[in-house]
């Protein structure tokens, strides 16, 4: 079987106030990416395309998000013999009864199951006649929880296992996952991939293979699109695969070029002062043509608070208006704290005893007549 998997597109998703023809350009990025992504699936004629959640940001979205999802697995289905299995993510999902997701739209369209809840879906495919069965798991936001047993179809000649969580993998060899992901309860993919001909997950943005053999796989977001964009550095793509010669690569799509620098990547050291971050500035407008429409942030950590206004801000208007979004991100430099005892250890002073330390340094007549009026209102 020849397979096609992605994950994460967020449509609908919107960032930064910079537009596209009076929409959010972010937003207009997403569907681009979901646009070149189906035309990668639709090069790879796979017998089966699964999505595996996270289809849109949030599952109120507009139409624009919507017509572009309907619109891309319309595509899928016309121009290829593909199966198409979705299911349902976090950010898909209605928190209340009243919330449809929308991913349910193309749900009438021949070839396409759209899975809320967990379930098994037996296909034939047409090229092979191999029998598929898929084991869905979305993420279910109402209800209660349900334990499920993870078994393959014993009578299918492919059994997938597509879901959207965070899993973790004692693989040795599989690519690494960051140690806040998953945990010691979440679904051994490494231990799991012998039993599995397809493993797909969907919830991390950054491709990853689960297993160093198996077709086992986070296939990654389409777009950057999680709310910390700036370690996402891999290629985005769509993974293409085939059972039988247990081959698995990711199709790379073309997506919005992000650039993340420090003093040390432009300038070289990591000393900050206005007249370094200046530098840096210069640098990155004189480099105009590599990070036009990008999206880039200078990282200044450690930076003095006492030259902030010495920064040329004229020069960082400029990027804003070359880049599609620049961030001068500025940390202060962690100042010297004094150590001023337990302040139930000081004697404290009188009224009197300020006034006169206040007014030390005057003409006498005028400590004189402070002192005086002081007494003259004590007496009051």
């Amino acid at each position: 079987m020849r397979g096609a998997a992605t994950s994460d597109l967020h449509l609908g998703f919107r960032a930064f106030a910079a537009t596209v023809g009076g929409r959010n350009a972010r937003e207009v990025d997403v569907e681009r990416a979901w646009e070149a992504a189906v035309d990668r699936i639709v090069a790879a004629q796979p017998d089966l395309v699964t999505v595996a959640g996270d289809v849109f940001h949030h599952p109120r979205v507009g139409i624009h998000a919507v017509k572009a999802w309907r619109d891309g697995i319309r595509r899928i289905v016309r121009e290829s013999d593909a199966f198409v299995v979705v299911v349902q993510g976090n950010h898909d999902a209605g928190r209340t009864a009243e919330v449809l997701s929308p991913i349910v739209v193309p749900d009438d369209y021949e070839r396409v199951h759209v899975a809320t809840t967990p379930k098994r879906i037996r296909l034939e495919l047409p090229r092979t006649r191999e029998i598929v069965s898929v084991a869905c798991f979305p993420f279910v936001a109402l209800g209660e929880a349900v334990p499920y047993r993870l078994d393959p179809d014993p009578e299918a000649d492919v059994n997938v296992l597509l879901l959207h969580a965070a899993v973790r993998t004692s693989a040795e060899g599989a690519d690494r996952l960051p140690t806040f992901y998953g945990g010691e309860g979440a679904l051994d993919v490494g231990r799991e991939a012998g039993r599995w001909d397809v493993i797909a997950v969907g919830d991390y943005h950054e491709f990853t293979r689960l297993h160093p053999t198996a077709i086992a796989f986070y296939s990654g977001s389409i777009e950057r699109t999680s709310s910390n964009i700036w370690p996402e550095t891999a290629p985005k793509g769509v993974v293409v695969y085939d059972t039988r010669e247990g081959a698995l690569d990711l199709v790379e799509i073309p997506t919005r070029p992000v650039y993340d620098y420090d003093l040390d990547d432009i300038l070289g050291g990591h000393e900050a002062s206005a007249d370094r971050v200046n530098a840096a500035l210069l640098n990155l407008a004189e480099s105009s043509p590599s990070i036009e429409g990008a999206i880039v942030r200078l990282l200044v950590p450690d930076f003095p608070r006492e030259e902030r206004d010495q920064i040329d801000w004229a020069r960082v208007r400029q990027l804003k208006q070359t880049c599609l979004h620049f961030q001068l991100e500025l940390r202060w430099a962690q100042r010297t704290s004094i150590e001023l005892g337990d302040r139930r250890e000081r004697v404290g002073r009188s009224l009197a005893d300020e006034a006169a330390a206040f007014f030390a340094d005057d003409p006498a007549d005028v400590r004189d007549c402070a002192l005086a009026y002081l007494r003259t209102a004590e007496d009051v």
